[in-house]
């Protein structure tokens, strides 16, 4: 089953989907670090992104 992210930056409509939580992760970094450059993506912030992960 594949999984969707919605961007939980406000204003950011990005989408990400995937099959695995990883392939998503990876995705939801390229996009952080492009659209995104002041975030930091701790583990704290990683665990927040991972948590609004679902099922598509």
């Amino acid at each position: 089953m594949s999984k969707r992210l919605d961007c939980p930056m406000e204003g950011c409509h990005a989408s990400i989907e995937g099959e695995t939580e990883e392939e998503i992760m990876a995705q939801a970094e390229a996009h952080a670090a492009s659209a995104h450059p002041d975030l930091t993506l701790d583990e704290e912030t990683a665990a927040s992104i991972r948590s609004k992960i679902v099922d598509a």
